[in-house]
């Protein structure tokens, strides 16, 4: 059965993140006078965010707690004086208005959309992603935006889908495919929803769990091969 809806991940699949934070990261440093230090905190910052993610994932923090908890990690390991709450709120602002596109995204895009219904579908923090997506040059092309944050269900957690699925007005799950770059967020949440996956793994990384994805691309201009 052909596939008529498309679930896209955001960040790293379609928006350029690690090219947002890097900005949005620079101008947060600007704000509390630490520009001149950007090139040793960044990394710090990336590794304690990073890792708050995975606890996120894991769930062993909540999504309103990981706001403050990734700078509440980074100045106690950068060893600067600051307060986690106004440091996530500083940096948030930024980031929100740093929406930038991977090369062929909005082409592949538009293309895609003339014959299938394009969903994204994101683990990120409302206040982030509601700004850089749904205010992108995309969201004419989207017909909905699910954001974990909004709604209190985090991939890979199969209820996003059946919450997206009522978004859509859909009930066929075999007429679904969920493209994205991480296996345990994205491809994991297929697997759990039982409907098909496109794995976007532009770095040839390692499959490391006990399946393997409907399909694997190594770059967006692939997936117009497939669909």
């Amino acid at each position: 059965m052909p596939y008529k809806i498309l679930i896209f991940d955001a960040d790293h699949t379609l928006f350029d993140f690690d090219q947002s934070e890097k900005i949005a990261f620079h101008e947060f440093l600007k704000e509390i006078g630490l520009e001149k230090d950007a090139d040793q905190l960044f990394p710090i910052y990336m590794k304690e965010n990073n890792d708050t993610w995975k606890d996120l994932e894991k769930g062993l923090i909540t999504q309103k707690e990981l706001k403050p908890e990734r700078f509440r990690r980074f100045i106690q390991k950068a060893k600067i004086k600051g307060d986690p709450d106004d440091f996530s709120s500083r940096y948030t602002k930024h980031l929100a208005h740093s929406s930038i596109l991977f090369d062929d995204a909005y082409d592949i895009i538009e293309s895609l959309s003339k014959n299938y219904r394009i969903v994204i579908v994101t683990n990120g923090l409302k206040d982030v992603q509601n700004i850089r997506i749904r205010q992108s040059k995309l969201a004419p092309m989207i017909e909905t935006t699910v954001i974990s944050d909004e709604i209190g269900i985090l991939k890979p957690d199969p209820k996003i889908i059946d919450y997206t699925l009522k978004q859509v007005n859909h009930t066929n799950k075999a007429e679904l495919v969920i493209i994205g770059d991480s296996l345990t967020s994205d491809i994991q949440c297929g697997f759990n929803a039982g409907i098909d996956t496109v794995w976007y793994n532009p770095n040839n990384k390692k499959n490391t769990l006990d399946q393997e994805p409907t399909h694997t691309i190594r770059s967006l201009k692939e997936l117009l091969k497939i669909f």
